[in-house]
């Protein structure tokens, strides 16, 4: 077979035959670049784009980010509202977020716990009345028997202090005012400042506290 297709004369109408098509295609493919394997060079535009991307990003959570602080989150603020985003929010609403995040699972969200497995704090003469003892149990722990209402549980409370979640005074006055307010329970606000104190008192305590030991310092 020819590599040539046949001539034609102008005004000839006839169809091309199947050699004539197959010389056209192969004189068409051989007129085109082999594709070749390797990498393509990015460019340079690009490469400025996306770096410029990435320092005005940095740029903007530096400023913008509050130091990640969890307790100042604002997202109305600027550099410069130091003292403003240095405010914390009231006690309550802080102490709602923990509680929801962190006890609700046990204590069930109406505060009235699981029988046989985690005591009540709705109506619980274990949380109002003397600060001191709700303090002291969220900073360092309960295991051990204890009574609640009638009823008896034999568990294990975690820590929030340092030897456990690691909550500073603000958060543990936060939930134990929320525990204290809610529920119809009626006690009054713990501050920081009390929090403080109690933590100071107990430093040299390891391990979570017993019931014996809660109630001994701290009687119903």
């Amino acid at each position: 077979m020819s590599d040539t297709p046949k001539e034609r004369l102008p005004g000839d109408s006839a169809p091309y035959e199947d050699d004539d098509i197959h010389i056209v295609h192969s004189q068409l493919l051989r007129e085109k670049d082999e594709p070749s394997e390797g990498f393509s060079p990015v460019p340079m535009l690009l490469l400025f784009l996306f770096g410029g991307l990435v320092f005005w990003g940095g740029v903007y959570i530096a400023n913008y980010s509050g130091d990640f602080r969890w307790d100042i989150y604002n997202p109305e603020w600027k550099p410069g509202m130091t003292e403003k985003v240095a405010e914390k929010p009231p006690l309550m609403v802080t102490g709602e977020r923990l509680f929801k995040n962190n006890c609700q699972a046990c204590h069930q969200a109406n505060g009235a716990g699981v029988p046989g497995a985690f005591p009540p704090l709705a109506g619980s003469a274990w949380v109002v009345g003397d600060e001191a003892r709700i303090v002291k149990i969220l900073l360092r722990g309960l295991t051990g028997p204890i009574e609640v209402e009638g009823n008896s549980y034999n568990g294990n409370m975690p820590s929030y202090g340092e030897n456990g979640a690691g909550w500073n005074d603000y958060q543990i006055a936060s939930v134990s005012t929320f525990v204290r307010a809610s529920w119809d329970n009626g006690a009054p606000e713990i501050t920081e400042e009390a929090v403080a104190a109690i933590r100071g008192e107990t430093a040299d305590k390891s391990g979570a506290w017993s019931g014996e030991e809660i109630l001994g310092a701290h009687p119903l």
